[in-house]
């Protein structure tokens, strides 16, 4: 854990901060399916759980990444190309994230352990995707891993600021820039998340400019946060020498 809970107010403060953080960055993707890829979680027809066959996701997931690896594909004879590959990796992270949503708490903003292991599996199939793909990137996929590296899900800063990257090269919109500002800041990585909130800054009304700067404060703060509990930690975790060195 990064956090020091001890202390009961600290406890609520950062439970108030990291659930904020967290749907402030998954909560349109997750419920809604921002961009129209259809994964949402409101969108039931996408996310039942099963497909017409009956089959589950898992095991959907699991037939798409051993096709995905196989040379030659059962009943072919001609070896896939490396596109093919690719499109069936994305195929399998897209059901991974799928499988993963059937545990995603949408009061607290968290994924269960269960879901987080589905997660870890779409990252490797992204990945793989990524190593073999040339040319664009699937929009739709890359804002599926951006959500699954988020506070709620892998916690993983620097591919969710990646994975980000890979949105904005292809919709660079306002709020495109504005996760990426926030995931950069979320990273550590304030120079990017500088040039992406002045864009996200500049793309809407100065009205609405105090509240976004106000998300990419707190999106600072949690970081520093961050900081300052495993530094904490670190040296509480430090055994004392017997002879005070």
């Amino acid at each position: 854990m990064l956090f020091d809970l001890r202390a009961t107010g600290r406890r609520r403060v950062v439970k108030v901060v990291y659930v904020f953080l967290a749907l402030l960055i998954g909560g349109g993707l997750v419920l809604f399916g921002v961009g129209g890829s259809g994964f949402g979680l409101l969108n039931s027809d996408q996310n039942s759980g099963s497909s017409g066959s009956g089959i589950s996701l898992d095991a959907q997931a699991i037939k798409a990444e051993k096709n995905a690896a196989a040379p030659v594909l059962k009943g072919a004879t001609i070896k896939q190309t490396p596109a093919q590959q690719a499109s069936l990796w994305a195929a399998a992270a897209r059901l991974r994230f799928q499988a993963a949503s059937a545990g995603f708490d949408t009061t607290s903003g968290q994924y269960t352990p269960e879901g987080k292991a589905q997660l870890e599996a779409a990252s490797t199939d992204w990945e793989r995707y990524l190593s073999l793909q040339r040319g664009s990137i699937d929009l739709t996929l890359a804002k599926l891993m951006a959500q699954a590296y988020g506070p709620g899900g892998l916690a993983d800063g620097a591919k969710a600021v990646v994975a980000w990257q890979y949105v904005a090269a292809v919709e660079p919109t306002g709020p495109t820039y504005s996760q990426l500002a926030i995931a950069a800041y979320l990273a550590g990585n304030n120079k990017l998340g500088d040039k992406a909130g002045a864009k996200a800054l500049a793309s809407v009304p100065k009205a609405q400019r105090a509240t976004l700067k106000n998300q990419f404060i707190s999106a600072k703060a949690q970081y520093k946060l961050q900081k300052q509990q495993a530094a904490k930690q670190a040296t509480q975790g430090s055994p004392t020498s017997p002879l005070g060195g």
